[in-house]
């Protein structure tokens, strides 16, 4: 497959995947459903309606569930608000002053709104609710976040049920005008629907989704965790409070029951059932859950079938929605579609017709990096053996290239790095001790030690994962040792990692647009394209596969593509060599070097593969223990008697003296 084709087809199936003629699709198909259910009289009708309005709730939740993979319990709740809200504002007096209302403080009793300023304001209010709540919730993940959720909804509950001048406590509030219609409804999840879908096309809705993929790779992207969950649990509050004022305003009456485990459960189970990781998911759990409660309804009122009368089985509903939650769990975890858009069968349609009858190359050849070529025409200068360079008596070739720069630069040159008598304390233990570097703009520097020296604590500071215990880090003239790791990468600070952390489930094209994307809002001067590294890394031809999927030195392949994509001013590598054989070493070799020269960047790596540094770095620094012991060129590295005592301990080289 040529470059030009394969990314062409990226642009189809990536992202860009015409997220508003999804949207469109996926409601022409579901208010068909709901044209059709209301067709069957009044009563069907009213379900189809609440089948819409829960269809605009659900789709809301998953705005914030999918996007960050954190199951919501609280929307429902928020729903709860608008829903009391818009039925305060909008209902008459006359009716107030006849219930527990009456005495409404603000003089809410008094206070009568058109339902659409009503509906309104409802929104506007349960909003900034919403992001003040978000405030706190953003920096939480996982099950803590989860139970937080849980925990709003239970305190909804708790105030509409005990404030009872305002909103009439546990009994009903009725009097509501009924003014919702299968057109308003229809409206409002079109809107819903679209703004859902752009929002998980758009460059928020990508780093969202990076970030439920690995937090710790997003932040090190440039991708601010806490603003990206913040900014998706608003904007799906904006529309779950719609969906919850419509729903007043078509029940007409309402209570705090209507909005709480009975909803909640009902909801969860639409979600989890089509995919919560999915808009057209969304829709199809609610449709099946809408029909299926009818169904089990009826059954459970113990109907008559023939001539056998059914006996009546209280609660059927609730029993299925816990089983279809359990099921699904357990079944299949990311639902029917999981994160499947119904425009990615039209794209699955057009990806077949264009397939060619000629196999193409098999993975491993299809991702050969732009090295590839200077490794099969010269033999690598680098192979890995059992042992380490120094403990095994080889004599790697050393890396020269550059030297004569570097010298040139540590004479007059101000160093891009400065890492000055930083330590790292872990519970009393000492990981980095008063540690000291620096790096040179244009050089690649190799930081090496045995197990448990301190290297990848080193680069953790330096990258913000970690802050140091005392000490300084400079990088460019700037202080960054107290800075978060989103900040620090923004600056032009780029990393792989000693176990990959990709973003698994999205594609390759996704990973390295993540971190394209930063480059392009925050290093303007720098940025290019996803397609563009794609091809520079060749890794077209598994453009639109997910990372996850690919093998592991593909994967590692990925990694550097998306750390380049921030443009970095200096690139931090955690043993990029590692678990490579001698092809993939001598493959990762070329592509360091390439990557220095064609990015005009600094690189720091460390590896555990001794010949493998000693052939690329120009310089070395070697940490023990948390120290660094020694600091020169490959020659002197290898010939140090403290790093040989640091390798090998002071009884073995002593026997070989």
């Amino acid at each position: 497959m040529s470059g030009f084709t394969a990314l062409k087809d990226v642009r189809l199936l990536g992202v860009r995947r015409r997220p508003a003629l999804g949207a469109l699709a996926c409601f022409i198909l579901f208010a068909a459903a709901a044209a059709i259910y209301a067709a069957g009289g009044p009563a069907a009708r009213h379900i189809a309606i609440v089948m819409v309005l829960n269809g605009i709730m659900v789709v809301s939740t998953q705005i914030f569930v999918g996007n960050t993979g954190i199951l919501s319990f609280g929307h429902v709740g928020l729903a709860a608000v608008a829903a009391y809200i818009t039925a305060i504002l909008s209902t008459s007096p006359d009716i107030k002053s006849t219930g527990a209302v009456a005495h409404a403080p603000w003089g809410m009793a008094g206070v009568q709104l058109p339902v659409p300023l009503a509906i309104l304001i409802a929104v506007v209010v349960t909003t900034l609710i919403a992001a003040l709540i978000g405030l706190f919730m953003s920096r939480l993940n996982g099950i803590a976040a989860g139970i937080v959720t849980l925990a709003i909804l239970m305190v909804v509950n708790s105030v509409l049920i005990n404030w009872k001048a305002m909103t009439g406590g546990s009994e009903a509030f009725y009097g509501i005008q009924v003014k919702t219609t299968l057109p308003w409804a229809l409206g409002a999840i079109f809107v819903t629907i679209v703004v859902a879908r752009m929002f998980a096309a758009s460059r928020g809705g990508l780093r969202t989704r990076a970030v439920r993929e690995d937090e710790v790779a997003a932040r090190s992207m440039g991708v601010s965790v806490n603003r990206t969950r913040y900014y998706s649990w608003v904007l799906s509050s904006v529309f779950v409070a719609l969906g919850g004022a419509l729903l007043a305003h078509l029940l007409g009456a309402i209570s705090p029951s209507e909005f709480y485990e009975s909803l909640m459960f009902v909801q969860v189970a639409m979600l989890v059932l089509g995919g919560m990781f999915s808009v057209t998911g969304a829709l199809l759990g609610t449709v099946i859950v809408t029909v299926l409660s009818e169904v089990l309804r009826w059954l459970g009122d113990g109907p008559h079938i023939g001539s056998v009368k059914l006996p009546m089985i209280v609660g059927l509903s609730s029993m299925a929605y816990g089983a279809i939650v359990v099921i699904m769990m357990v079944w299949r975890t990311g639902g029917i579609l999981a994160d499947k858009e119904i425009d990615g069968a039209w794209d699955a349609l057009l990806r077949l017709v264009r397939r060619k009858p000629a196999a193409g190359p098999a993975i491993d050849d299809a991702v050969a990096t732009p090295a590839d070529a200077a490794t099969k025409e010269a033999p690598a200068t680098s192979a890995r053996s059992a042992g380490t360079g120094v403990a095994a008596g080889r004599e790697p070739v050393l890396a020269q290239a550059g030297a004569a720069a570097q010298a040139a630069a540590r004479k007059g040159g101000e160093p891009l790095l400065v890492v000055d008598e930083v330590s790292m304390v872990f519970a009393g233990l000492r990981a980095v001790d008063k540690a000291s570097i620096q790096v040179y703009p244009g050089e690649i520097l190799g930081l090496i030690g045995p197990n448990g020296a301190g290297k990848t604590t080193l680069l953790n500071m330096v990258s913000g994962l970690y802050t140091a215990t005392s000490g300084t880090i400079t990088f460019s003239g700037t202080r960054i040792e107290n800075l978060p790791s989103h900040q620090i990468a923004r600056l032009g600070v780029g990393r792989t990692f000693q176990n990959t952390h990709l973003f698994r489930e999205l594609t390759v094209w996704e990973n390295i647009e993540v971190a394209a994307r930063v480059a392009q809002q925050y290093r303007p001067s720098v940025y290019r394209t996803a397609d563009e590294l794609l091809v520079q890394f060749g890794l077209e031809e598994v453009a639109r596969r997910r990372a996850g999927t690919l093998p592991y030195g593909v994967q590692r392949q990925v990694e550097m593509a998306r750390a380049v994509a921030l443009g970095p001013d200096l690139l931090l590598l955690d043993e990029p060599a590692a678990g490579a054989n001698e092809m993939e070493s001598a493959r990762m070799m070329e592509t360091i070097r390439r990557v220095r020269d064609t990015e005009k960047c600094t690189i720091l790596l460390i590896d555990h593969d001794l010949p493998f540094v000693l052939n690329l770095c120009e310089r070395l620094y070697v940490l023990d223990a948390g120290r660094v012991i020694a600091e020169g060129d490959p020659q002197k590295i290898q010939d140090d008697p403290k790093v040989k005592e640091a390798y090998l301990g002071a009884r073995t080289v002593a026997g070989r003296k």
